[in-house]
């Protein structure tokens, strides 16, 4: 019999989400990390959605969208974060989540999380199918651009 949990699990596919993140920020040239328009189109605008998403499961306040100056679908191309800060709110939010698991863990997944009564799995689930979307959309600009695509684990 296994000790693996079912946080343990949760926290590794968020992990190799991060991961693969993580990866593809530092490909992009500058002027192609800045390409894309309002809301969430090309690179730095995905990942800054994705990342203020994953903080804002963690701790829901709308606040959290305007944590770069104002809100992503706002900023011009030259308002835009650059890599290396969006590298580190990558580490942030990744704790943030780990964290966040573990919290909903010691309750019990299949309990009430939040407001509105959703059982905790469904907020954990939920949230990794969003931050593994935008990642995708991530991915497939490095493919737009002639960048290898970071591998799937």
């Amino acid at each position: 019999m296994s000790n693996v949990t079912l946080a343990d699990v949760m926290k590794e596919q968020f992990g190799d989400a991060f991961d693969i993140l993580a990866a593809s920020i530092p490909v992009f040239t500058p002027e192609e990390w800045r390409t894309g328009g309002s809301p969430f189109d090309g690179p730095a605008r995905g990942v800054a959605h994705a990342l203020q998403c994953a903080e804002f499961y963690t701790k829901p306040s709308r606040a959290i969208f305007g944590n770069l100056g104002k809100p992503i679908w706002d900023m011009g191309k030259e308002d835009l974060p650059d890599q290396a800060s969006m590298a580190e709110y990558l580490e942030k939010a990744r704790a943030m989540t780990m964290g966040w698991i573990d919290e909903i863990a010691a309750v019990g997944f299949d309990q009430p999380s939040g407001d509105d009564g959703t059982i905790g799995l469904a907020r954990v689930v939920y949230a990794l199918r969003h931050l593994q979307h935008h990642t995708g959309e991530v991915c497939a600009y490095q493919k737009q651009f002639g960048h290898p695509q970071e591998a799937w684990d």
